[in-house]
């Protein structure tokens, strides 16, 4: 637990892995690419890339346990 003086902000894990109110979203230009070498360098998805009708999506957590969307948008026409 850190708590940033004068901010009046505790920041904490999540107690429960399992629920989550809040993730942080990282946008990729190559999904696949981005899941490939972040698994190779020891990063543990929860999901494999999936196909969404505006974008692709994987989700992953950070070592405190943080919910983090992976996601590429897809062209429009």
């Amino acid at each position: 637990m850190a708590t940033e003086a004068g901010l009046g902000c505790t920041l904490t894990t999540p107690p429960d892995p399992d629920r989550t109110s809040a993730f942080l979203n990282i946008r990729v230009a190559d999904i696949q690419t981005a899941y490939r070498e972040w698994s190779g360098r020891g990063a543990k998805f929860l999901t494999e890339p999936k196909d969404h009708p505006s974008e692709f999506r994987a989700y992953i957590r950070d070592p405190d346990g943080y919910l983090i969307e992976v996601g590429q948008s897809k062209a429009t026409a």
